[in-house]
């Protein structure tokens, strides 16, 4: 599968916050209002701000003008990448695409990155694979073919092997993960701390001391350290942590869910790893005659309009997805730039993500029992 931003190479393709950058409110000058307004092509635009060849002095001249009368500043990104080799970058993610299709957090993510890739007049090429090892190859062949500039990595393992396949091949990386070890590849880093803490608050206040988090699969480094700073915070907190590992699907929280419900010592709040497994934790509970929030609160680390359009609204972690999206594939062009120009140690290689923000809906409410 392949999106594109834009079937030009040229220079940036967005403008400047300054007062006379927007064409009408709220909407960012791009190259794509420049070569309208001049009727004139987008690759015309590119290479008139560019002071490239391909375009008359004349054109060259309308072009400038309009831009310094819109206000338009093209991407310093962007114009940076004009000589990279594709202007496309690359993502690969080895997880069921039925499972894709339904969980918020991908979808939003990659909706960022593309409205960025859209602003620099860059592309990008998705390929979804089984989850046995095929996105290696995948991974091997595009660097091999010249088909992207660099990659973003969802999902890190341990020991992940893709990290030191594109090390080996030369090709450029940000992986989206919860640590920061010093291997050499960019990293965009959102802290489970800041998350643990919002939800353990919010649980905290409500007096609830017995909870369950029913997680994503173990396999990823950024759900054990999930559960590890969870349990670590909760136990300060006198707080009692039962951890159970789930898949982000439906099925599996609902099931687990029941489970949780129908025994022993049920817990008065349950923590799902995703959106969609809160939702089926909302059905089960709800099956079961077991009052949400009167009897058990339920809460999701990863909001999306599934939580709010719930009912009960369901009290979730916004952890702003598309504008992670949107600072990973900055961060990646960043470092494609700095190493087309041999000054990789210009660009930092670690950034922070966007923090995340609780939003507190009808599903959490104190404890009863």
């Amino acid at each position: 599968m392949t999106t594109s931003g834009s079937g030009t190479n040229g220079g940036g393709d967005t403008a400047g916050d300054g007062p006379g950058g927007s064409t009408r409110r709220g909407h960012r000058v791009t190259i794509s209002d420049l070569a309208r307004r001049l009727e004139i092509s987008k690759a015309s635009v590119s290479y008139a701000l560019n002071g490239r060849a391909g375009v008359s002095e004349e054109t060259r001249q309308r072009v400038l003008d309009l831009a310094e009368e819109l206000g338009f500043h093209p991407n310093s990104a962007a114009v940076a990448l004009s000589a990279s080799r594709t202007r496309t970058i690359g993502i690969v993610i080895a997880r069921d695409p039925t499972l894709i299709s339904t969980e918020a957090f991908y979808m939003r993510t990659l909706v960022g990155i593309e409205q960025y890739l859209n602003e620099v007049d860059s592309s990008l090429l998705l390929r979804l694979t089984g989850e046995h090892g095929e996105d290696l190859e995948v991974l091997r062949r595009w660097s091999r073919q010249g088909r992207v500039d660099g990659f973003i990595l969802f999902d890190e393992l341990d020991d992940d092997p893709r990290i030191p396949l594109l090390k080996e091949l030369g090709v450029p990386c940000v992986v989206v993960s919860s640590n920061a070890p010093d291997d050499s590849v960019g990293r965009l880093i959102s802290s489970p701390e800041e998350t643990v803490t919002l939800l353990l608050d919010h649980l905290g206040e409500l007096g609830h001391t017995n909870i369950a988090h029913i997680s994503g699969p173990f396999t990823f480094v950024h759900e054990r350290l999930r559960m590890q700073i969870l349990r670590d915070r909760a136990t300060r907190r006198g707080i009692s942590v039962r951890h159970i590992e789930g898949s982000y699907r439906y099925d599996d929280g609902a099931e687990l869910t029941r489970q949780l419900l129908t025994g022993a010592n049920p817990p008065t709040a349950i923590v799902l790893g995703n959106d969609l497994m809160a939702v089926a934790a909302l059905r089960v509970a709800t099956e079961l005659g077991t009052a949400v929030p009167g009897e058990v609160s339920v809460l999701a680390w990863d909001d999306s309009p599934l939580c709010e359009f719930a009912r009960p609204g369901i009290t979730a972690v916004d952890q702003k997805t598309m504008e992670r999206g949107r600072a990973a594939a900055d961060l990646l062009l960043r470092l494609v730039t700095a190493a087309s120009s041999s000054t990789t140690s210009a660009v930092a290689l670690h950034q922070q993500a966007p923090a995340g923000e609780l939003h507190r809906r009808e599903s959490s409410g104190p404890a009863h029992r």
